[in-house]
């Protein structure tokens, strides 16, 4: 992974003229190239050395973030060392055991989700006055696949992360060469006294014409190198130099490089590793962001699916209070009282109002379910109901505490963000230590200078000679007293750096709590599956006993309808709707288990790859 342009260190190569281009005194010669190729070599063997620096304090992050690592999950692994695998498992029911397979068979017939699988009830009135009995057929996968693909929460989230891409662009563009061009023109009529020497004395009228043109580039060291050309036009009138008007050019190559405070890739990178932490960070928001919209697809699957059936259980219902209510009506001169026809009808217009009530929430579960999918073919403000393909089932599942555990304190989004945190805190922690050292910068620079009179190629043609060579060097030093301010600013850094640590540590503990949590509620609702089928096997049972009686004869007496089947049927209705419930919370519960993990994507064929930084 590069931290500066071009993805890698930098390398400067000064190019040498042969020796054959130097016509000049053979003697000097020798030395002349000598001191030439030693610097020049000098020189590439610094920036070198400058390019792919470290800081002279440097420390050991992957050391320190293994520590933080084994610290947060020793303590998690070693208490689920001894898991083994255990599949879900629910105790017998006493009712269900004296039950035979024929009767529960027949029972299943008439109660639970295979006693509805060819009712279709009526929706009811849509908002735009319309009966329909038209519904759109859907696959979880189906849903799954078009809201990962429209989902609007998706689309905004997935934004954030190539803010965070130009981010790191900014940040590698410090290290962007940069070309300049300046030019300086001045006229100059200065009066004078006269003096003694002829030609030297009174008015003088200066022209001066400076242009200065190079590149300047940023180390990642921390130093600057400059390489630039100046050529001058002086024209005066009078002049001390015998001409009237000539020349100056000179090619120079600055090198400014600091040895202690802002020294090193590792302090003058650091914006750009801060950079790319953040994009990492960001794609895992997103990733985490994704869980959520798929769990809540789940969710909304089956709650949907849960709507139609509490709807169909009602329906059925009102059907059959409706049936004895008007057998009661017919008997209203034989045995039937008032009093006991108007608790009849309590009974129809109590289950009527059921009925309106699950036709609302079937329609409210369908449009939040359009809304995540958010659909083009299956648009928000469309009134038709969605129908799920896919019924829910009580496959008992298999699992390992220890795997799980394990798996999510690696794959949860929340603990690779945490890490990332120690990881910026670390960066900052090292460029504040740095900090604290004296300022000690190196200047160097090495001018080649020629003059001409004619014009200023006269002038560059006049370098090559290589007769005038002018060397610079300078240092400064700089150190607060006290230097409080940067300790002060380190000790800041150390605690962050800590407290980063501990935050790590507590979002393992977070995740194992939210593991166990969604464990126990896969667990609880596939028990309350087996309770909610028995009671509603068991109502079954009670309602089929009361039509046996019916059937041969037994006296429907009013008290018999209403004290017995109409309060069975509505106790039989209601645990239907308990068993749904259960059913669908047991599809929920593990849909937030593999979220809990982080593996709620793998589970639905989901691929989220986060691609390289390449440069």
């Amino acid at each position: 992974m590069g931290y500066g342009p071009g993805g890698g260190s930098y390398s400067v190569r000064l190019g040498l003229a042969s020796p054959g281009a130097w016509a000049y005194d053979p003697g000097s010669m020798i030395l002349k190239q000598q001191v030439k190729t030693g610097f020049a070599t000098a020189g590439v063997l610094l920036m070198c050395w400058l390019a792919g620096c470290q800081g002279p304090l440097q420390r050991s992050e992957e050391q320190a973030l293994r520590e933080s690592m084994i610290a947060a999950h020793r303590a998690h692994l070693a208490a689920v060392s001894e898991a083994r695998v255990v599949e879900l498992s629910r105790e017998p029911s006493d009712v269900e055991s004296e039950l035979s397979d024929e009767r529960r068979t027949e029972l299943d017939e008439m109660s639970g989700l295979r006693a509805y699988k060819d009712l279709d009830p009526d929706t009811g009135t849509d908002l735009l006055g319309q009966d329909s009995t038209q519904v759109v057929r859907l696959s979880l996968q189906e849903a799954v696949a078009l809201a990962v693909r429209n989902n609007l929460d998706l689309k905004i989230a997935r934004m954030t992360p190539a803010i965070s891409e130009s981010r790191i662009v900014q940040a590698r563009a410090v290290f962007d060469a940069t070309f300049f061009t300046n030019i300086n023109y001045s006229k100059l009529d200065t009066p004078q006294p006269g003096g003694f020497v002829p030609g030297l004395s009174g008015n003088t009228k200066r022209e001066d014409v400076e242009l200065s043109t190079g590149i300047r580039k940023p180390l990642i060291s921390g130093g600057q190198i400059t390489l630039q050309t100046d050529l001058n036009r002086n024209e005066a009138v009078p002049s001390v130099f015998g001409v009237n008007k000539f020349y100056d050019a000179d090619v120079l190559v600055n090198l400014q490089q600091p040895l202690l405070r802002n020294f090193g890739s590792d302090i003058n990178r650091s914006n750009i590793v801060l950079a790319q932490n953040d994009r990492l960070a960001e794609a895992q928001q997103l990733r985490r962001r994704l869980l959520d919209v798929v769990a809540q697809v789940e969710a909304g699957y089956w709650e949907v699916s849960f709507s139609h059936h509490q709807l169909r259980v009602r329906v059925r219902l009102l059907e059959r209070s409706t049936q004895d209510r008007d057998r009661l009506i017919e008997r209203r001169g034989y045995d039937a009282s008032p009093v006991e026809i108007t608790e009849a009808n309590s009974f129809v217009e109590l289950h009527r109002a059921d009925v309106i009530r699950a036709r609302s929430s079937l329609r409210v579960a369908s449009d939040q379910l359009k809304r995540l999918i958010n659909s083009p073919d299956l648009p928000l403000a469309d009134e038709t109901p969605i129908m799920p393909v896919d019924q829910p089932t009580d496959e008992p599942i298999r699992f390992n505490l220890l795997d799980l555990v394990t798996t999510a304190l690696q794959k949860r989004p929340e603990m690779q963000i945490a890490l990332l945190d120690i990881k910026d805190a670390s960066v900052r922690q090292r460029v504040a230590d740095n900090a604290r050292l004296p300022l000690l910068n190196l200047a160097a620079s090495v001018g080649v200078n020629g003059v001409a009179i004619p014009n200023g190629q006269s002038a560059y043609n006049n370098l090559g000679d290589g007769d005038f060579i002018d060397y610079i060097l300078g240092a400064q030093f700089e150190m607060p007293i006290g230097n409080r301010q940067a300790e002060g600013l380190y000790r800041q850094r150390q605690i962050e750096r800590r407290a980063t640590a501990l935050v790590y540590q507590r979002q393992a503990q977070d995740v194992v709590l939210e593991v166990k949590v969604a464990l126990r509620n896969v667990q609880t609702s596939y028990e309350l599956i087996g309770a909610t089928r028995a009671a509603r096997r068991a109502a079954a049972d009670n309602l089929r006993a009361i039509e046996v009686q019916e059937a041969s004869g037994v006296a429907l007496t009013p008290q018999f309808l209403i004290n017995q089947k109409l309060s069975t049927q509505e106790r039989l209705a209601n645990a239907e709707v308990q068993e749904a419930r259960a059913l669908t919370d047991y599809h929920n519960a593990i849909a937030a288990l593999y979220q809990s993990v982080g593996s709620l994507l793998e589970r639905n064929n989901i691929e989220f790859r986060i691609e390289p930084d390449t440069e």
